[in-house]
């Protein structure tokens, strides 16, 4: 079956999104990348400091009225995650119209997204939080990147159904995947069947979260990188609901196995594909993710979705319009009609 997100929760001040932890917020600061002096390119000249944020929910406050008027020629070139797809392309046929000749119909992927606007490939990216590395790479190359939480978002552990497991722990989490030091999950209060650990690969947004608000970006063990690595986000749904009876086809195991994913994809992909009936979401650390425990911050893995500019950018940008519009009341309300809760101050 080889198939082969540092995050500071800058969470939402609001009600519906609650403050971050504080250890989260110190390790943002202190990542490689947390650079605080934005660049000047090509002669261009960054926003001024009252039109655009150094980041986080605050940031809002200081975006304003949009200063140009965003049409098919200027639209901005918008990137993102494959769990974001859905937000991307609502903002072009929101500002555009549904009928525009360039809707977007896929995505770069989390880490891809992020190099284009490092290289300024990319206007603006709708993307988790980015992983240390990433941070580094922005620094190196002189670049400050710009964080506006849009939707409350959360990493989620997964198993089948049948498997009679409810809760896990963040030590455990840690041992199986930095250790292997876990294989059956009678250790867990379950069965006792193998325990199948099942990962991402490392330019995806899902492996970003999970090395950002579990791992603290430590390797994880070779064996489980080697031989357990599925490759596509539904991908993961499908092996770790399907495992145990052999995969999508093959031979039945005397095993269950456990992943991980992001919850709204989660809950999108069981809207259209039923998935989720196959599938049982964990308890973390003994809170069981909803989108009330996601929106208010009680769920330990809450984090959210961000719209990310470089702080280089104009501010006759088209990009910054798309800023406006998503703290607009109707972006707010298209953000909530997709089933977010949304992080806009």
């Amino acid at each position: 079956m080889k198939r082969c997100v540092v995050t500071a929760i800058l969470f939402c001040l609001l009600t519906a999104c609650a403050a971050p932890e504080k250890d989260h917020l110190d390790r943002a600061s202190e990542s490689d990348g947390a650079s605080e002096a934005s660049v000047k390119e090509d002669g261009q000249d960054p926003a001024p400091e009252t039109e655009r944020a150094a980041g986080g929910p605050e940031g809002w406050e200081r975006i304003g009225e949009a200063a140009v008027v965003i049409t098919e020629e200027n639209y901005p070139r918008v990137d993102g995650s494959t769990s974001t797809l859905n937000i991307v392309r609502s903002i072009y046929t929101n500002l555009v119209g549904p009928d525009g000749a360039h809707v977007p119909d896929r995505a770069s992927k989390t880490v891809p997204s992020y190099r284009k606007l490092i290289a300024k490939e990319a206007d603006l990216i709708i993307v988790p939080y980015a992983s240390a590395e990433l941070l580094a790479e922005a620094e190196t190359a002189g670049v400050t990147l710009e964080f506006y939480p849009i939707a409350a978002e959360a990493l989620v552990f997964i198993t089948p159904v049948d498997n009679e497991t409810e809760n896990i722990t963040r030590e455990q989490v840690r041992n199986i995947y930095l250790d292997y030091g876990i294989e059956s999950w009678k250790e867990l209060g379950g069965p006792d069947k193998s325990l199948i650990p099942i990962c991402r690969n490392a330019d995806s947004g899902s492996q970003s979260q999970m090395d950002n608000l579990v791992l603290d970006n430590q390797e994880m063990d070779g064996r489980i990188k080697d031989n357990y690595v599925e490759l596509t986000m539904e991908g993961m749904l499908e092996q770790v609901a399907f495992y145990h009876n052999g995969g999508l086809s093959g031979t039945p195991t005397d095993g269950y196995a456990l992943g991980y994913t992001l919850y709204t994809y989660l809950e999108e992909m069981d809207s259209v594909t039923g998935i989720g009936e196959h599938l049982k979401i964990l308890a973390f650390d003994g809170v069981k993710p909803t989108m009330e425990t996601i929106g208010d911050g009680s769920y330990p893995l809450a984090d959210a979705y961000y719209a990310v500019v470089r702080s280089d950018l104009p501010k006759e940008h088209a990009a910054w319009a798309v800023l406006s519009w998503l703290k607009s009341e109707a972006g707010i309300r298209e953000i909530e009609k997709m089933g977010y809760v949304s992080c806009v101050k």
